[in-house]
């Protein structure tokens, strides 16, 4: 997932990124609390993706390209 045209600060364009797996885990089991969707957001494949450094290559391809 790249970010749009929007200019935001990489930090931020991240968290946004984490939120929205964690609002979708939430919504698909509505009865859970925060914390184990968090659990369940670790183990993802956007989790995976962010802690092998994979997700920041992607980004930091994107940046040089444009």
């Amino acid at each position: 997932m790249l970010p749009s045209k929007n200019k935001k600060p990489y930090v931020i364009y991240l968290a946004e990124v984490i939120y929205k797996d964690i609002a979708d885990i939430k919504k698909s089991n509505p009865g859970i609390s925060n914390i184990d969707a968090i659990e369940g957001f670790i183990g993802t494949g956007t989790y995976e993706e962010i802690s092998s450094g994979k997700f920041h290559d992607t980004w930091f391809k994107y940046l040089e390209n444009n």
